[in-house]
């Protein structure tokens, strides 16, 4: 007799065949609410599965982590934690950041993670650090730090902070075990970004985990006179593409543009007509090549740059205002916005026309790897295969994903 998992891959693979590539458009977007707020309200990450992590500010400065099925949820702390962030989160749900029982976690706080406890609910770890690193000016004891990215498999990276001082060496992080100074093995720049094949990205370095091997990205060739005196890199795909502010190689404030490297050596300009800027801020890239950034949103099949969400928005949804955001494989991007009919400001999910549940992959076509996908989900017990949201892995998921497969898309 066929095991459940049998049954399950032989019905999705014999489905795979009724696929056909999707027809790639720049989408329109509709509003979809997550969470209502009225106070400082930060949102620092999320997650493909559809996870939104960041920090609201009150009496305490505390982190959460929001669904469209659950609004908002505080993260608990354990007993002598008064405040906290969250940086980032996987599709697994697991948040990273940093808390602490004194002053604000970004100046003092320890290196974070909530780990989802099965009810609905999160439990805090706080994992090893170091007692002592070696520093420019000699040995100095370490303070706190901050988990900055982690990727699906788990892996965690973040920097370690130095006695007296704000800032100190990019770290791996990791729940059971020594952390891993990897200034020391040549990523000699502050950390920002993971991928799921764990490169790092941070300053003008990419770092392999996998190697232990730093390769320097160089800086853009100079625009007219002016060229670059270095880059800051702050986002990377599964492909490499890093999104990177780059500093140019002048006396004056305005001296930053937003550039994309190809993971190759390339540098281009996200937007050739982005007027230099004293900052040029949020930075984010999916696994399409999508970008969203200040300087515009590329979608990246079309060779379309769109100058922020509200071109896009739905004419249903033109009350609101997004804010730039985290952008997707399947292009939904999730943000703050401002109704300016009610006045009122949520967290959000910008959710494009034409957004293909069945598409896991994100690259806009059904075919045998998103089968392949779910098949991972689902023999995981990935929360995110139970798409009857029962709470339990059984035959109607597989047949939800089958309806979902077979309607195509658009």
């Amino acid at each position: 007799m066929l095991g459940k998992n049998a049954i399950v891959c032989g019905a999705l693979v014999a489905l795979a065949g009724l696929a056909a590539e999707s027809v790639a458009v720049v989408p329109t977007y509709r509003v979809d609410v997550i969470a209502p707020f009225d106070g400082t309200t930060v949102v620092e990450g999320a997650s493909d599965a559809g996870h939104v992590v960041g920090w609201v500010s009150g009496i305490n400065i505390g982190a959460y982590v929001a669904t469209v099925e659950d609004g908002m949820t505080m993260l608990p702390l354990l007993p002598g934690y008064t405040s906290s962030v969250a940086l980032d989160v996987n599709n697994n749900g697991v948040v990273v950041g940093a808390a602490t029982g004194t002053g604000f976690p970004f100046d003092g706080g320890v290196p974070t993670v909530w780990v989802p406890d099965g009810n609905g609910g999160y439990t805090m770890h706080v994992p090893e650090q170091f007692v002592t690193i070696q520093s420019p000016i000699g040995p100095l004891a370490v303070h706190g730090g901050m988990i900055e990215a982690i990727n699906d498999a788990g892996v965690m990276v973040g920097w370690s902070r130095y006695q007296g001082f704000q800032g100190g060496p990019t770290t791996r992080f990791f729940m059971d075990a020594a952390p891993v100074n990897l200034s020391d093995l040549g990523f000699t720049a502050t950390v920002r970004d993971l991928n799921n094949n764990n490169v790092a990205v941070g300053g003008d370095l990419v770092f392999d985990l996998n190697t232990n091997t730093a390769i320097g990205m160089g800086v853009p060739a100079p625009v007219s006179t002016v060229g670059f005196t270095h880059v800051l890199g702050y986002a990377i795909n599964d492909s490499n593409e890093v999104v990177a502010a780059a500093h140019r190689a002048t006396s004056g404030n305005d001296a930053w543009l937003t550039y994309l490297h190809d993971g190759e050596g390339a540098w281009s300009a996200l937007n050739p007509a982005q007027l230099a800027s004293r900052y040029v801020g949020f930075y984010d890239n999916n696994n399409r090549g999508d970008v969203s950034a200040s300087g515009g949103v590329l979608f990246a099949d079309e060779g379309v740059l769109s100058l922020g969400y509200t071109p896009l928005l739905d004419p249903a949804d033109a009350d609101w205002v997004p804010a730039l955001g985290y952008i997707a494989d399947d292009r939904r991007v999730y943000t703050t916005a401002h109704n300016t009919a009610t006045d009122e400001y949520w967290i959000v999910v910008l959710v494009p026309d034409g957004a293909c549940a069945a598409d896991l992959t994100g690259d806009g076509e059904l075919d045998i790897f998103d089968v392949f996908a779910y098949l991972d989900l689902y023999s995981a017990s990935d929360p995110a295969a139970d798409l009857t949201g029962d709470g339990t892995l059984d035959i109607f998921d597989v047949f939800a994903f089958l309806d979902m497969f077979n309607a195509g898309c658009p």
